[in-house]
């Protein structure tokens, strides 16, 4: 009875083990991709989420006459996580543009991994933009 135990909890210890993941990462050391960094402003409100999806970079290009934004975020935990985020467009007198294409979307991300996620304005009349996160509702 006592080498069952033994053999349960050494099982349930693996089986633990197994559920975390982190993601080691290959780059070259210098980079030839010169991207268009931006001066990013951030309004935190929930700092639970900011704990495990960090935005370490902000980017932006013209591509055919569109403005694209594209984010690096990077989980900061060892666990698997997921976050929303959605991204708003505005013109140049800071009137929003409205998009019927512009859903919460879910960004999966697994311990220690940066993912990379981008969206083109809808309009060429876009000079800016926004990218708000929650907590995928799925966590809870």
């Amino acid at each position: 009875m006592e080498k069952m135990k033994k053999i349960i909890a050494t099982f349930c210890a693996a089986a633990a083990l197994a559920g975390c993941s982190t993601v080691n990462t290959v780059e070259p050391a210098q980079s030839a991709a010169r991207p268009n960094m931006v001066n990013d402003k951030r309004v935190i409100t929930d700092s639970a989420v900011n704990d495990y999806a960090r935005v370490e970079a902000v980017s932006s290009a013209v591509v055919g006459g569109l403005l694209k934004i594209q984010l690096k975020v990077y989980n900061r935990t060892t666990a698997y996580r997921t976050v929303n985020y959605k991204f708003s467009w505005f013109d140049a007198n800071g009137m929003e543009i409205v998009s019927a294409g512009a859903p919460w979307l879910t960004l999966a991300l697994e311990g220690g991994e940066t993912k990379f996620v981008s969206a083109v304005a809808p309009s060429a009349a876009a000079a800016d933009f926004s990218v708000k996160f929650l907590a995928d509702v799925r966590d809870y």
